[in-house]
């Protein structure tokens, strides 16, 4: 299968090096020290099983990259309308677009770009991270990822795409309900991890906080039609509460290491929806006022 990846970070770079390594034809899309690196070296990922390192192409820019089957698009919510545009060169007939990234909005943005029908909406369940130009790391296990239609159906794109994973020892799921897992994903990543993010903090302090701020995003996307309910809420704090004491949100983890935050595409995206369908988010105005404060400053 022929795959660019844009966003060759931490879930770009560790699926496109398993897609590569498995004898795909991926070509990866970065920039800076990264990008460098894997001309050069290669990209490795590390796991607690060990190390290995993947000769790649990569590039800087999508304008002489042939049309390619599928496109995983892995860039930060903050970028994606930036980025949207490197994907013109790479759209053939038939090319799909599979978006892993967090928030709810991106498939619309990615859509306007490409057209709708080109845009296959996807979640992954996995601990990865750049940790070095050119260096992915896992910890944890192998996490999960689903993706799916908008209808449910198990279409030929969905069985091409899920081959070429299957080939490459990706645990994946082809979800009928993939609407219901993306905003399940958002609400635990969400209420979760902004109030943790804010409060700078650990889950037990926060308890109260985190239920008022599960359901402000149950309200939100009930009014707004969108597939969730009250028992997913609780489901959420119900897994906050099984993870150690010393868990922090990626959000958290950003915040601490003073990157840029995803808080408009997470919270923002909860408080615009309030405001268009009358539903008061008092905790998520006052996470995206707050963490706005420490976004930082363009050069």
């Amino acid at each position: 299968m022929r795959i660019a990846v844009i966003g060759s970070g931490g879930i770009g770079g560790y699926y496109g090096a398993l897609l590569a390594k498995a004898g795909h034809d991926v070509v990866f899309v970065a920039r800076g020290a990264h990008l460098e690196a894997m001309q050069r070296h290669g990209l490795t990922i590390r796991t607690s099983g060990g190390e290995t390192t993947v000769p790649v192409i990569a590039v800087a820019d999508t304008g002489r990259v042939e049309p390619v089957e599928l496109v995983l698009f892995c860039v930060k919510s903050y970028d994606t309308e930036s980025a949207a545009p490197l994907l013109r060169p790479l759209m053939g007939r038939d090319t799909t677009v599979l978006t892993f990234q967090n928030g709810v909005d991106n498939a619309d943005t990615i859509g306007s770009v490409v057209g709708s029908h080109a845009v296959l909406p996807g979640a992954i369940y996995v601990a990865l991270q750049l940790v070095g130009p050119g260096v992915v790391l896992r910890t944890g296990g192998e996490g999960r990822m689903a993706f799916g239609e908008l209808n449910g159906v198990v279409s030929e794109r969905i069985q091409r795409i899920a081959g070429a994973f299957r080939q490459s020892g990706i645990p994946h799921e082809v979800s009928p309900d993939i609407q219901r897992l993306r905003w399940e994903k958002f609400l635990f990543i969400t209420g979760i991890g902004g109030v943790t993010a804010l409060a700078r903090s650990g889950i037990g302090p926060v308890r109260r906080l985190l239920t008022a701020s599960c359901d402000e995003i149950v309200a939100v996307a009930q009014a707004a039609g969108a597939p969730l309910t009250p028992a997913a809420a609780r489901a959420a704090i119900e897994q906050a509460a099984t993870v150690p004491p010393q868990w922090r949100s990626s959000m958290a983890r950003d915040l601490e290491d003073g990157r840029r935050l995803e808080v408009e595409a997470l919270s923002g995206a909860v408080v615009r929806r309030g405001l268009t369908h009358a539903v008061p988010t008092p905790i998520h105005q006052a996470i995206l006022a707050c963490l706005s404060l420490h976004q930082p400053r363009a050069a």
